[in-house]
């Protein structure tokens, strides 16, 4: 249904969005990239490589991350304020124009389907 490109570009962005919610959650703990390592085991890199998105976690290191920060794991994924979404809205329109007719056509089915399931 996608081209690979574009999964690629839609896992980036997802991973960019978990490594941001990390470090705000992070920082809200008031705990240092080391400090958080050492709770949950890993080197102080990774969770650097976390925070900046150039390290996917496992859904295990979500876990262990949601355990020691005391957040719901559904935190991770979700975009809350308005500018968080606008942003999100521009990264994908910049990714449409690329798109051929038929991906466009797959997406709006897509997005058609999940926004009808919240009415």
């Amino acid at each position: 249904m996608f081209t690979k490109s574009i999964k690629v570009v839609l896992m980036n962005e997802i991973v960019n969005h978990i490594g941001t919610k990390i470090k705000q959650f992070r920082k809200q703990k008031g705990l240092t990239q080391a400090e958080l390592a050492e709770k949950i085991n890993v080197d102080p890199k990774y969770i650097s490589r976390l925070e900046t998105g150039t390290s996917t976690p496992s859904i295990a290191i979500i876990a262990r991350l949601g355990e020691v920060l005391n957040v719901d794991i559904f935190n991770f994924f979700v975009v809350e304020s308005k500018e968080k979404k606008t942003h999100i809205i521009e990264l994908i329109n910049s990714r449409l124009v690329k798109a051929t007719v038929k991906e466009l056509n797959a997406i709006f089915e897509i997005v058609s389907v999940i926004t009808e399931q919240k009415s």
